[in-house]
């Protein structure tokens, strides 16, 4: 039966470069979480908004509330659902898609200033 015995490395003092830079990163990290998480409640917000409120998205498509189609000899109008409803509809939708993206890289932002503000601890471990 073998027996291990880890050795843990002291740190050595850190200069006063290092913990300026330690300082920076540190600094770096809060504001890229701080990014990330306005990035999300923004996206949050604007879809709640859009939906609840009825305060419209951009409006991307434009649709007139007949539908012509037309045949060989004749042409026929059609009445459907009106334009406005299925602009409203496509708006909301792709604005909720942008939004979704918005909060992606909020995410990711977020996580890379976490990733930054979290202290590395590092233990050696040596063999015998």
């Amino acid at each position: 039966m073998e027996v291990k015995k880890t050795k843990k490395k002291k740190l050595k003092k850190l200069e006063p470069s290092k913990l300026e830079k330690l300082k920076k990163d540190k600094i770096v990290g809060y504001v890229l979480l701080l990014v990330g998480l306005i990035l999300i409640v923004f996206a949050v917000y604007s879809i709640y908004n859009s939906f609840t409120s009825g305060s419209a998205p951009i409006s991307i498509t434009i649709m007139g509330d007949e539908i012509t189609i037309q045949g060989e000899n004749e042409t026929m109008t059609v009445e459907g659902i009106s334009g406005e409803g299925i602009n409203k509809t496509v708006s909301l939708g792709l604005w909720w898609m942008a939004m979704f993206f918005v909060m992606l890289g909020g995410t990711r932002i977020a996580s890379l200033g976490v990733k930054l503000i979290r202290d590395i601890k590092v233990e050696v471990k040596i063999k015998e």
